[in-house]
């Protein structure tokens, strides 16, 4: 049941996949001229990155939207949050991004099952890259009622630094602050929750 329930969430992932390219596509201009172009679905790997290949996560500040109690304060380095210990699920949204709108409340829901083991964060790049103001962002948070960190950082090399190629995206990053997997696109809920249970495997959890 759990292989059938990960093929349909794959399945709807890659259509997924699509959407979120022809998004970022359209705001290509606002990223770093340095930023790589973005892949297309054919393209895209669905594991993100080839398996042996994880990578530093990056440090950058983080200003909260909600969720100040669960990071650590109103404004914090990334890198005290994965100092708490716990496995880290860093999404990167914009608010005027449709395929980021869809997937916020199922990430929402999968966050809700794995709070304890897990932290879910969400990085609103809408300043950064032309779609959505601060203000946006936080009044779409709060429309769709998610309750997972959220928030925004002023640090404009911080899409670059991640090598962020869509949007949204999703990285998931072990408790030794290691990238074990970059997804390119938006994920449901059943997708998510496998991809929670990877990386809690690569954790050591």
């Amino acid at each position: 049941m759990r292989a059938r329930r990960s093929e349909v969430g794959r399945r709807r992932v890659l259509a997924g996949i699509g959407v979120g390219v022809i998004l970022t596509a359209c705001g290509e201009t606002a990223v770093s001229e340095s930023t790589p172009a973005p892949t297309t679905a054919a393209s895209t790997d669905v594991s993100g990155f080839p398996a042996g290949e994880a990578r530093p996560a990056p440090d950058f500040s983080f200003e909260a939207y909600q969720g100040a109690d669960l990071v650590g304060g109103e404004t914090v380095q990334f890198s005290q949050i994965l100092a708490a210990g716990k496995p880290v699920v860093l999404n990167f949204w914009a608010a005027q991004c449709p395929p980021c709108r869809v997937e916020m409340p199922e990430f929402d829901h999968a966050w809700q099952a794995a709070r304890d083991r897990v932290l879910l964060v969400g990085l609103d790049v809408g300043p950064l890259i032309n779609l959505g103001t601060r203000a946006e962002g936080e009044a779409l948070a709060q429309e769709l009622g998610v309750t997972y960190p959220v928030g925004t950082t002023s640090d404009a090399t911080v899409m670059q630094r991640y090598q962020v190629l869509g949007m949204p995206s999703t990285l998931f990053i072990t408790t030794q602050s290691q990238i074990v997997r970059q997804w390119t696109g938006s994920l449901d809920e059943a997708a998510l929750n496998d991809l929670i249970d990877e990386l809690l495997q690569a954790s050591g959890g």
